[in-house]
């Protein structure tokens, strides 16, 4: 038997809402044109089905994983689904220290910070 080991990037499934709009982000880093073109699409059909528009076939997502050697969308899927609540409080806590940071120097430009 062999164990799948995944790696996730840190904030992935907060990073997007749905599959769709970490698709649209995969595909707008590419061009509309030219992933349009990889994935058998008119640019203006694969524009709608990532607005909501028009339903997105997931074998569209599947042709353009295989296309680009992206997995960023199987990764948001498995990022999303299949996290346990103990991995996602651990990742949180990691943020933290970032977010902190971030907050200080944010109060700090905004003439608030603790002097």
């Amino acid at each position: 038997m062999q164990q799948l080991a995944l790696s996730f990037e840190p904030g992935l499934a907060q990073r997007y809402r749905d599959l769709r709009e970490c698709f649209a982000s995969c595909v707008y880093q590419r061009g509309l044109g030219r992933v349009a073109a990889a994935v058998d699409e008119k640019p203006s059909n694969l524009s709608a089905m990532l607005s909501g528009d028009r339903n997105l076939d997931t074998a569209i997502i599947e042709r353009y994983m295989q296309h680009f050697e992206d997995t960023t969308p199987a990764l948001y899927m498995a990022a999303r689904w299949l996290t346990c609540a103990e991995q996602r409080q651990r990742q949180a806590l990691a943020e933290l220290p970032e977010v902190v940071a971030r907050l200080n120097r944010l109060m700090d430009a905004a003439g608030k910070g603790a002097s």
